[in-house]
């Protein structure tokens, strides 16, 4: 997991700045009032969306999901939430469209299992994962399909009890970095190397063909909760990291 984590409740949703990063979690299990007041916020394409899902506990943590994202992008640009418009990259990553001379927030988001994270900034670029820790038989398999050769080496030097948190990792900080560098899986994951002992903080320590990254991008790790890991990766120095919890209302709370 990364680093302990202070989470806070906000009383009034807090500002940002261009020198600030927020970091947000949800559970993604909420009773059936929480999650109809979710739904009300999804564009037309998103509720499809949801329906397509054969499962019902898929469908539910997507509709959690992307109204949260949506309330979280009202408070932020003092906007309806359904009114946003949102749309993908040529690689896929999710953006609000702005209107011209519009407020410039980035954001990005992850979730697994019942946990969703965001990561929000403005004029910078972002990315940001979260993981659930699960049992690995094929740990040291699946790392030789993703890690670089020096992650593998640093993996292999470890004691075994350490190893599946460094696998994770691992494992979030290169996925928050593609996310962040708006390329997905198209970026090859062993062209670029992060640390991953527990005895070194989140960092890039190099990007194939690309030597001015290490100074543009910067990497943290944060810690979820118990069984969880996060990492995320912004533009630009200078930032102040703050991670809050989202607090859901029912229908009949958000009509008060």
């Amino acid at each position: 997991m990364g680093e302990k984590t202070d989470w806070q409740t906000a009383a009034a949703h807090p500002t940002l700045t261009d020198q600030q990063l927020h970091i947000w979690r949800t559970p993604l299990q909420l009773p059936d009032s929480q999650l109809e007041a979710c739904r009300r916020l999804l564009s037309a394409e998103e509720a499809r969306q949801a329906d397509r899902f054969y499962f019902e506990r898929d469908r539910r943590r997507f509709i959690v999901a992307r109204g949260t994202l949506r309330r979280l992008l009202g408070a932020y640009l003092q906007a309806d939430p359904s009114h946003i418009e949102l749309a993908n990259g040529a690689r896929g990553k999710p953006a609000v469209v702005h209107p011209q001379g519009g407020d410039k927030l980035e954001f990005n988001l992850s979730h697994t299992t019942d946990l969703a994270v965001y990561a929000f900034a403005r004029g910078r670029q972002v990315g940001v994962d979260v993981e659930a820790h699960r049992p690995l038989d094929d740990l040291r398999q699946l790392a030789g399909t993703v890690f670089s050769p020096h992650e593998l080496a640093v993996l292999d030097s470890l004691p075994p009890a350490q190893q599946v948190s460094a696998f994770y990792a691992c494992w979030t900080r290169k996925e928050a970095f593609i996310k962040a560098i708006g390329e997905g899986l198209y970026f090859p994951l062993d062209h670029f190397d992060v640390t991953l002992a527990p005895s070194e903080p989140a960092r890039l320590l190099r990007v194939q063909g690309d030597p001015a990254a290490l100074n543009r991008w910067q990497m943290a790790a944060f810690d979820p909760g118990n069984g969880f890991s996060g990492a995320v990766v912004f533009e630009g120095a200078q930032t102040t990291l703050s991670f809050w919890h989202t607090e859901h209302r029912d229908r009949e709370q958000e009509g008060r």
